[in-house]
């Protein structure tokens, strides 16, 4: 394609708009797969001169917040240029994912952000195709990184990352987390019935919790709330069935007081907050010593099931530790 073409071609993107608002998917890709042909191979989402800053903006409140922040700082004139090709990219992402192809939305976001790195739109997007796919902690970094990477970003854009945040955490059980995220979400767009409807989600779900933590005794609490940190969840089934290690010798007395306390006062979640506390989780040897501290009875499945079955009146004492002499020899004998 010749340079004429690259001036004198350009893309439609009133029938791309119209394409996606009416959910014409594959005539979106059509346009939006043409349009992106157009690309001059030299195209940047900014450029500058002596008098001028031109840049191709997404929409009318990118324009506004950019030209607040920098506009007068520079002294020069700033041009909004079509069509940005990022966006474009975006759009794509947008029709592939509503038509169930998530990888290849994946991939195209990946170009649009070859191309403009600092968009949160797109880290947006990003986020909110990998929880759908059920990569919690994934899309929670995407929309982390969209809350901050640009620092003129439009409050509204800010807030839906702050949303996307909170949504991320709710499904990795982080709860306290996520209401945060709300909160901070409507700082920047107030009355938010999306956040607001989030927020009472939450907060019916920990006075739930809670309420639940007053009536159940803990190891039962335990059974009926498991962990959910990944981690955790596959070293509580690691060291199942292996012989058990103190807790006071894996963490010292004193701090395993502070984490023994918080576990039987609010169960694994009370654990996790606990143990960060006293655990940096950037230490190298983090995951060894969770792992040792997780060999004490008190925090073993084993041991919440054993005496579930005796409050519930499923088991004796005797019967218990019948089981408990059994699994011993088995032990002996592998």
């Amino acid at each position: 394609m010749s340079d004429l073409d690259f001036l004198f071609n350009e893309p439609d993107e009133r029938a791309i708009d119209d394409a996606i608002s009416n959910k014409r998917w594959p005539e979106a890709r059509i346009l939006i797969e043409e349009a992106l042909a157009l690309m001059p191979p030299d195209w940047h989402p900014l450029s500058e001169t002596d008098g001028w800053i031109s840049v191709a903006f997404w929409d009318t409140s990118e324009f506004s917040a950019y030209s607040n922040r920098f506009g007068p700082r520079r002294n020069k004139s700033i041009m909004w240029i079509n069509p940005s090709y990022s966006r474009l990219w975006w759009q794509l992402a947008v029709a592939n994912s509503s038509e169930g192809l998530e990888t290849n939305a994946l991939t195209c976001l990946d170009r649009g952000l070859e191309l403009e790195p600092d968009h949160p739109q797109l880290w947006i997007e990003r986020g909110y195709i990998l929880n759908r796919m059920g990569c919690h902690a994934e899309a929670l970094a995407a929309y982390q990184t969209a809350a901050v990477i640009r620092t003129w970003a439009p409050d509204a854009v800010v807030a839906r990352a702050l949303r996307g945040q909170g949504y991320a955490l709710i499904d990795l059980g982080q709860l306290t987390e996520a209401r945060v995220a709300y909160l901070r979400s409507l700082e920047l767009v107030p009355g938010n019935e999306t956040a607001e409807r989030e927020l009472e989600y939450i907060d019916h779900v920990l006075r739930d919790k809670e309420e639940r933590s007053k009536t159940l005794p803990w190891f039962l609490h335990c059974i009926r709330i498991p962990p959910t940190d990944p981690l955790t969840v596959q070293l509580v089934a690691l060291v199942d069935g292996l012989d058990s290690i103190p807790g006071p010798k894996t963490v010292g007395p004193e701090n395993y007081s502070i984490i023994f306390k918080a576990f039987l006062e609010n169960g694994w979640e009370g654990f996790e907050k606990a143990f960060d506390a006293v655990i940096s989780r950037d230490r190298v040897d983090y995951v060894e010593i969770k792992r040792n501290l997780l060999r004490e009875p008190i925090f073993m499945t084993t041991v919440h099931k054993r005496m579930a079955r005796m409050y519930l009146g499923k088991a004796t004492i005797e019967e218990v530790f019948s089981e408990i002499e059994q699994s011993k020899t088995q032990v002996k004998l592998q």
